[in-house]
């Protein structure tokens, strides 16, 4: 790890999975199961044993998804439209 992306790691409190469901009105295990993150692809951190987050990568994880998810409803309404 260089010298730059270190401080970019340690630039931010890192926050437990509690704290972050908390803090975005996320189910926890979304942050806690493994499998969970994996499936949605959540930002996070392994600190030895501990599992961190950053709170503003996962405010940004949102938005991504609020707006793939946009895109996709409206892919679809476009596609249905043509079946009318």
């Amino acid at each position: 790890m260089t010298i730059a992306s270190l401080s970019e790691v340690l630039g931010e409190r890192l926050i437990d999975a509690r704290e972050a469901a908390h803090a975005l009105n996320l189910p926890l295990y979304w942050l806690t199961h493994a499998k969970e993150r994996r499936r949605l692809r959540l930002p996070h951190y392994r600190v030895g044993k501990l599992l961190r987050f950053k709170l503003t990568e996962l405010v940004a994880w949102m938005h991504d998804a609020q707006v793939s998810g946009i895109a996709q409803r409206r892919h679809g309404e476009e596609a249905d439209a043509g079946l009318q």
